[in-house]
Parts: C-alpha cells; structure tokens; sequence
C-alpha cells in the first residue's frame, strides 16, 4: 500500500456520452462485464455488482440531466430545440420554421436571442431587430441543419455553463469547443468532447466525492488534450491524485497489479525505473497463489 504522502494517478476513460438511456445502459454493460471478471462464478458476488453498478450510472445519469436543466438564460432558440427535437416528421420540421419566421415578420411574437449565438435562425431574429429578414428557403437538408445548429448552440451554452459555474475553466479555455466558424461536423466533435470532460468530472464527484482541489486541474488535463486531438471514447487520462484521497478505497479493493514509478534526473539525464507486481501467473496454465498480495 503506497503511503499517503505519494501521489497516484487514476485512469479514466470516458464512455460514449449521451442523456439518453441508451448511453448509460451501454456503459452499464462494460462496467458489469468487467464486474464479472473480478467475481469470478459467485452469482450472489455478481448480482449485488450489477445493482451496485446500477445505481452508481443512475446516479451519474441524474447529476448530468440536473445540470442540463439548472440554467436560467435560456434563450428563444434554445427553448425551441427543447420543444422541436422531437418533431417525427420532415414535414412537420418545415412547419415550425415557418410558423416561428412568419410570426416574427409579422411581429406576433418577440423573441429574445444571446448576442453572438451562431445559428442560421439566431442571426434571422437578429436581423429582424433592424427590420429586416433575409428570405431562407425551407427545402432539402435546410431545415434539418436549422435544427442542428440551434441544438449545437444549445449544449455548447449547457456545457460552458457547467465549468465556469463549478470554476473548473475559463471561457477563454473553452473558446476552442465552442467556435462557430468551423463547419458542424467539427462542432459536432466538440460537443461530444465538452460531454466526455463532463462525464469524467460528474463520475468523480459523484461516485468518489472529489472536490475542487482535484477537478480543476484534472479539467485542464482533459482540455489540453482535446485541444489537440478528435474524440476518443479509448482514450485513458492519467489523472494525478494523493494517496491520502483515495485511501477509504483500498480496504475494499483487489488491485490485479501494483506498479510503482521512480523517476530521478531532470532533462535528458533523467532516469524513470518502473517495479510491477502482478496477482497474474505469467501464463494461464500455472496458478499462482496471490493471497499475500491482497
């Protein structure tokens, strides 16, 4: 057992983020399938897993759907995805848009709109503050990407709100994620990293009680990374943390491996000796008695 003086890094590795149950059975499976391997053939050991493993997703899955509905300065279009992203026809998605944008140039209704806000129908309200709306045909795949740029525009807010409001990164940090000037399946991409950065943070606090002292620089970690590469759901953050954090898990836990770095030198000269200690036999057919490694 590492003292409590050290420093630890725990492996995270965000799942395929989504707020629908479907994303959250999926990552159920894995954490059971993985639950399995640990527990070997007790059924008993299994089915309190699964129910433990079920309501720690669940719990996951409540924080994230609380944070999506904390905001205050909802605006018109934001509303409208709300409303229109469940339309089920094509048909019916052309008369919403048309119904919203011949209100307004009637002056049936005055909708209120974030300055800066990116999307196609944000920057016809605003025009119409100056009295005049550029015509748009509602045909082929317009108003699809209508309803896409309003429900980017949407989540990007949601996310954004989260980290600055748990002052976890700056807008200035998150300028990258947030752009509207690349195309939308770039700003796709963003989104699904601002989810997978929100999923680690959300799965830290919620199941493990970190506080601020350890998401905020374990955020920074995520956002570099993503700065510089697309979304990837195998990706595997270090993220650094004291033992002294963690050590009301280790009389539950059953490590498979024990792995200690030393690192001595600084620059070129520097020196990294890594000891591993595995509970595994070295290959399947010899057994290995682990009892004192555990």
């Amino acid at each position: 057992m590492p003292i409590l003086g050290t420093s630890q890094t725990i492996p995270c590795c965000p799942a395929t983020g989504t707020l629908k149950k479907e994303g959250i059975r999926d990552r159920g499976e894995n954490q059971k399938d993985l639950k399995k391997k640990l527990d070997g053939s007790c059924v008993s050991g299994n089915r309190n897993g699964m129910e433990k493993i079920k309501c720690d997703t669940e719990a996951v899955d409540s924080s994230i759907k609380s944070i999506f509905s904390e905001r205050g300065d909802v605006d018109f279009a934001e509303q409208l995805w709300c409303k229109m992203k469940c339309v089920s026809s094509y048909q019916e998605l052309i008369a919403c848009f048309t119904l919203v944008l011949e209100s307004r140039e009637c002056g049936e209704i005055q909708p209120w709109i974030h300055h800066g806000s990116g999307s196609l129908l944000s920057k016809l309200i605003q025009q119409s503050y100056h009295g005049k709306m550029e015509a748009v045909s509602l045909t082929g795949i317009t108003p699809v990407q209508m309803l896409l740029e309003i429900g980017l525009d949407k989540m990007k807010k949601d996310y954004v709100s989260f980290f600055i409001g748990q002052e976890l990164a700056t807008l200035t940090s998150l300028d990258c994620f947030i752009s509207t000037s690349v195309d939308l399946q770039e700003q796709v991409h963003c989104v699904q990293k601002l989810h997978h950065m929100l999923e680690i943070m959300v799965s830290c606090t919620v199941l493990l009680q970190f506080k601020h002292e350890s998401l905020f620089p374990w955020t920074q970690i995520c956002i570099k990374y993503y700065r510089e590469n697309p979304p990837d759901e195998k990706h595997v953050f270090q993220l650094p943390v004291s033992s002294a954090l963690v050590k009301k898990f280790y009389p539950d836990s059953h490590p498979e491996v024990w792995k200690v770095d030393i690192s001595s030198g600084h620059g070129p000269k520097e020196v990294k000796t890594t000891w591993q200690v595995s509970t595994n036999p070295p290959v399947e057919h010899m057994m290995s008695n682990n009892t004192e490694l555990k």
